[in-house]
């Protein structure tokens, strides 16, 4: 089929495989980096099946040189030198044009799209087509993560060409992988609390980590306003340190700390990754640490601190 045959059945044969592993589920191929062609079993933007799809890219095989696969649509740099034909309308995506704003206390870039064709069509019409050429050339991840607001335009102004976009995204996220951590304070229940939380706090950046665990640790020593003395609190991110590098099946995405008791959250990819952690914990010497688990593929539990 890839070749040019038409064959119907093997169409029917590949959704029917994907949506036994959910009806929500979408696929497509395109091509590929290292592979002449990548299989695309995507989400559409759900948390919860993105972390279904990712499982799914782990359970298979590996990429060749004929056949990669991925959970998300990858973005690519030439996505709009091509053609849409949407409902009736023929359109030439090289005529898209973006308008882009890096917000540094959001972390996220917010973006407008402009087409020639956009006047003559409905707001629906126009927000999906906005979206379909954010996920082709962006990539459906980086477009969850790091694009805040999306807005379309009827009027022209914007300028950018889509390569110029790629690229100014490209710079506003961490290219080398280092984490990027806000620090933040308030109050909860008129107590002073000071948190810390990894930039951006979605769950796109950890695909398949859908497991939310909770570690609340105590410290008695604690100043005026309940937060730790300046040993204890050495103390208390030696800890994290010690349960990071010695359970690598979980990642450390933020930690809250009031009155006397330090919550760390963690994401991890399977319930069990709860029990890696309690051994590495029982050592603590100034109180029961507590530790839950629990399914959370939105990341709800760390919606406050986004």
């Amino acid at each position: 089929m890839l070749g040019g045959r038409s064959d119907s059945q093997l169409v029917e044969e590949l959704g029917a495989a994907v949506t036994a592993i959910h009806p929500g589920l979408d696929w497509e191929f395109t091509a590929g980096t290292s592979s002449q062609h990548l299989l695309v079993v995507s989400a559409v933007g759900d948390p919860e099946l993105r972390s279904l799809a990712e499982q799914w890219r782990r359970a298979g095989p590996g990429p060749d040189q004929v056949f990669g696969y991925a959970s998300a649509r990858p973005g690519r740099p030439d996505a709009l030198d091509s053609g849409l034909v949407f409902d009736g309308h023929d359109l030439d995506l090289a005529d898209t044009r973006f308008a882009a704003a890096h917000d540094a206390e959001r972390d996220c870039v917010d973006v407008r799209v402009w087409h020639p064709a956009f006047p003559t069509l409905p707001e629906g019409a126009r927000r999906q087509i906005t979206f379909l050429i954010l996920d082709w050339l962006l990539g459906e991840d980086t477009v969850e993560i790091w694009i805040g607001g999306i807005e379309t335009c009827v009027e022209a102004g914007p300028s950018l060409t889509g390569r110029a976009l790629a690229e100014l995204v490209a710079e506003a996220g961490p290219g080398d992988g280092t984490p990027r951590w806000r620090t933040m304070s308030g109050t909860v229940a008129g107590k002073p609390v000071v948190a810390l939380a990894q930039t951006r706090l979605i769950p796109a950046r950890w695909p398949g980590y859908d497991v939310h665990i909770r570690m609340d640790v105590p410290y008695p020593r604690r100043d005026e306003n309940g937060l730790p003395a300046k040993a204890t609190l050495a103390a208390l991110y030696a800890l994290d340190d010690h349960v990071v590098e010695h359970a690598d099946t979980v990642v450390l995405v933020a930690h809250e700390t009031s009155n006397g008791v330090r919550t760390t959250h963690f994401y991890a990819d399977r319930p069990t990754a709860a029990d890696a952690l309690k051994p590495l914990v029982a050592s603590w010497e100034h109180g029961r640490v507590k530790i839950t688990a629990t399914r959370d593929p939105h990341w709800e539990q760390v919606r406050h601190l986004r």
